[in-house]
């Protein structure tokens, strides 16, 4: 009995023994696996991030080229010979680092100055509600549009093909209080009560969460899909604050402007259906919004090229034309990449007019010395030239330069505004 009872004991430990060599080996291994592809993934970001690293190298080789990126201008650039060392600032502000000149023709304006406070303006139309108020420390009106509200300046026909639209925003905050979802852009409806404007062809913006350093969020789409986002220009600095606006439009191409900020080039983003309407839309979003979103100052004006080409039109009719946006690094030459549309149309115009012969000259504020000044500015005007020959099939014998330093300022060197403009590039026909 003894031998038949121990042989099929031994039978079992034996086949367990046997099953538990396997079973080791199969945890063993799952945990290899799981070691390997621990390893493996630290490998993948590692590489992610070499590539990323690697691509932002190759594409600051090609910044130059790169005639048209959006940078944030500078908040000073006050030039001051002798030290090298330009003054930073938390905050960006408009520094006529910008390339943005607004139409001639007024096509709408409204400050709401002509409606009663509480009440819709009578120049616009919405398919929700709003109502014009002021607010604490600040001198004009505004708009405010409640949450899941849509509202559109009422223009007789669609937008020209070349036009401006100017506008700010109110970015506030309210403790315990949720934000906007502040949407805007040009749509291809016409009537927002009859048409869903979600359902149509139309460019717009986002900016929300702007009181949120790690939320905050600048993005662009098509119809209801996001193309693109920005992620450098500072939305929390403007908390409480106004945001000025610009867009131009030149038939299918879009720029936006935040504070004098270039944020967005598009040259193919738009159609000609979408100029039917601008839209401003405080977006559903949940939980709903408990602040309002502000609109104020609103301008619409056409022109009929795109406004940039003024100076150029300027130059050709007087002889003579003369920018403060045309910026340089502190003490330098070295010409901002902000700077390069304004250079653009004149070296477009010499390419074009084999006749066009110009002279640049350069000019500065009054910090530094004479002697600096004069050369600086001289560098400056060369610098300008040595863009539009190495950019444009233009011979240098057409361009002549020049530098005045301060010995002509056209404004006070005593504040800020005066010394930016004192800081300019003048353009003259020979």
């Amino acid at each position: 009995m003894k031998r038949i009872v121990f042989l099929p004991i031994l039978c079992i430990c034996t086949i367990a023994a046997l099953a538990q060599a396997p079973v080791q080996k199969r945890v063993e291994q799952r945990a290899k696996d799981k070691a390997n592809s621990r390893v493996d993934a630290s490998i993948d970001r590692g590489l992610d991030s070499a590539f990323d690293n690697a691509g932002r190298a190759i594409g600051s080789i090609f910044k130059k080229k790169d005639k048209r990126k959006a940078q944030p201008a500078p908040s000073s650039g006050q030039d001051n010979p002798g030290t090298g060392k330009g003054a930073a600032s938390g905050t960006v502000t408009s520094s006529g680092g910008s390339d943005f000149v607004p139409g001639a023709k007024v096509l709408f304006e409204d400050h709401f100055d002509k409606d009663g406070l509480g009440d819709f303006p009578a120049q616009w139309n919405t398919n929700g509600s709003g109502k014009v108020v002021t607010l604490s420390g600040q001198g004009s009106r505004w708009l405010d549009v409640v949450h899941n509200c849509i509202v559109v300046p009422v223009v007789k026909g669609p937008l020209p093909e070349n036009c401006t639209i100017e506008f700010d925003l109110f970015l506030r905050s309210e403790s315990g209080r949720s934000t906007p979802f502040i949407q805007f852009g040009l749509s291809q409806v016409k009537d927002i009560l009859k048409e869903d404007m979600f359902y149509k062809d139309r460019f717009f913006i986002n900016l929300h969460r702007y009181t949120e350093e790690d939320g905050k969020t600048l993005e662009y789409g098509l119809g209801n899909d996001i193309i693109g986002n920005k992620s450098n220009f500072p939305l929390t600095s403007y908390v409480n604050k106004v945001l000025p606006v610009a867009i131009a439009v030149n038939k299918s191409r879009i720029r936006l402007y935040l504070d004098g900020n270039k944020v967005i080039d598009l040259p193919r983003a738009l159609t000609d259906g979408m100029r039917n309407t601008f839209f401003l839309n405080n977006n559903a979003i949940i939980p709903a919004s408990e602040t309002g979103m502000y609109v104020g100052n609103l301008r619409i004006a056409s022109g009929d090229t795109d406004a940039r080409s003024l100076l150029v039109k300027q130059l050709m009719s007087e002889g003579k034309a003369v920018t403060s946006d045309i910026l340089f690094d502190v003490n330098s030459d070295h010409l901002k990449p902000e700077s390069f549309p304004i250079i653009d149309q004149f070296g477009d115009a010499l390419q074009k007019t084999p006749a066009l012969r110009i002279r640049i000259i350069g000019h500065t504020d009054s910090n530094g010395d004479d002697a600096s000044n004069i050369s600086l500015s001289q560098r400056r005007a060369a610098a300008v030239k040595t863009y539009i020959t190495e950019n444009y099939a233009v011979a240098g014998s057409r361009i002549q330069t020049d530098g005045k330093g301060e010995s002509q300022p056209v404004a006070s060197n005593t504040t800020a505004d005066g010394k930016a403009r004192n800081r300019r590039v003048e353009f003259v026909k020979l």
